[in-house]
């Protein structure tokens, strides 16, 4: 199962400034749009590299890398998943031998950008391929689909999707002009040969809108210290976009201020949809962080009245904020949320602090807000003390998480592990 011929082929061609485009698609019902999206970056003076992910029909154009190859970098072959017959089969491994492609040209500097175009499966090959490369290659997704909820297809990359409006069956003069419209923004992306790049160390820091201002004073206080602020939502997604780039090498040094993603992830909240390797990476990797409880006293759902409130939580104190609100996590969860938290810290290979806001963990929990629940925190606190490894230090400050003074000790406390 050996592509060698292929990757000699596109590996030895003559380097030159003009940047190479992957264009992902099934050759074999997208294959006149492919056609043309090549013909017009190639008026764009990019270089293209075409790739077939069809299955079904023969191939309507030619490709640079065919549906053969694909097969056999996913480790199977065309002539069993012609076989086998099952659909499913044949996307996955579509995907996973196409990644494993965009991936060793990028590694080999031979990809500037990828574009792809597909209604619901075509859409789900072609993101899944781009979901393999990281952040900064630039990835364009134009898909019929475009309109719906996307949020797994685009995970915690960088894609852009643009809507096809019209069906993807042939050329005609609406889908020539989006067409035009995709290849144009891909060429332009693909000319920008800009890095990421800082010689300051760049902290991940994590907020959401309960803490905005709490943030915001230690953005300001990181920036004067002389680092580099990478603010993440802290909405599920973003958190999770964190660990991703921290696994890259980009985040170099974390102040996870709100670790609410997972008082949502106990009730399904609207910020709960986390992965396995929340508050794990930069443990693992041995780097600097500072974590702050920022949110764990309350759980934000999608109501705006006591009627549409979900009725096991309807003896809850509640936040009234917007569409959603913020539910008052109680001491049982607390419980549970000090067993999850401590199990991941008492990991970390690096420096690890843990700096509690004794006065509140959000503006929902200040003194004579709705939430505040000062024996819950505690509750917290004490079975953060119990169970965290002695190593992981916990430092108690009688400020508010918003406060001013709350955000000169956690920037001094990261500033001296750093340094």
């Amino acid at each position: 199962m050996d592509f060698a011929p292929v990757w000699l082929t596109i590996l030895m061609r003559e380097v030159s400034m003009n940047p190479i485009v992957a264009i992902v698609g099934t050759l074999d019902t997208k294959g006149e749009e492919v056609e043309f999206m090549r013909d017009e970056l190639s008026h764009h003076a990019c270089r293209t590299i075409v790739i077939d992910v069809g299955t079904l029909c023969p191939p309507m154009c030619p490709s640079d890398i065919s549906r053969t190859d694909v097969a056999l970098a996913a480790g199977t072959t065309i002539e069993e998943i012609y076989r086998r017959g099952d659909r499913r089969f044949a996307v996955e491994n579509m995907i996973l031998g196409a990644a494993s492609i965009v991936k060793k040209l990028h590694n080999a500097g031979r990809l500037s950008g990828i574009v792809s175009i597909g209604g619901g499966t075509g859409t789900h090959i072609g993101t899944g391929v781009m979901r393999s490369l990281p952040l900064g290659v630039p990835k364009l997704m134009v898909s019929t689909v475009a309109s719906r909820d996307m949020s797994k297809l685009i995970g915690t990359k960088d894609i852009t999707v643009m809507h096809s409006v019209v069906d993807i069956l042939g050329l005609n003069p609406i889908s020539r002009k989006i067409l035009s419209n995709a290849v144009a923004a891909m060429a332009g992306m693909a000319f920008d040969s800009r890095r990421i790049d800082s010689e300051k160390p760049i902290v991940g820091l994590t907020s959401f809108g309960f803490i905005t201002e709490g943030a915001m004073h230690v953005k300001a206080k990181l920036e004067q210290k002389g680092y580099e602020v990478a603010p993440f939502h802290a909405n599920g997604t973003g958190g999770m976009a964190m660990e991703d780039l921290i696994e890259q090498g980009i985040i170099n040094v974390v102040v996870d201020l709100a670790l609410h993603e997972f008082s949502d992830y106990l009730y399904g909240g609207y910020c709960g949809d986390i992965g396995p390797s929340r508050l794990e990476t930069a443990g693992r990797l041995g780097l600097p962080q500072v974590v702050v409880p920022g949110g764990l006293d309350c759980i934000v759902l999608e109501f705006n009245s006591r009627e549409t409130m979900p009725t096991h939580l309807r003896d809850r104190a509640v936040f009234w904020y917007d569409f959603r609100s913020g539910v008052r996590t109680s001491t049982e969860d607390m419980v549970r949320l000090a067993a999850i938290i401590s199990e991941k810290l008492n990991r970390s290979k690096g420096p690890t602090k843990v700096v509690i806001p004794m006065g509140g963990f959000s503006e929902a929990d200040a003194e004579g807000a709705p939430l505040h629940d000062k024996n819950a925190d505690q509750i917290f606190v004490s079975e953060l003390k119990t169970r965290l490894d002695p190593r992981v230090e916990i430092i108690e400050i009688e400020a508010h998480i918003n406060d001013e003074k709350f955000a000169e000790h956690v920037v001094s406390v990261l500033d001296s592990m750093v340094r």
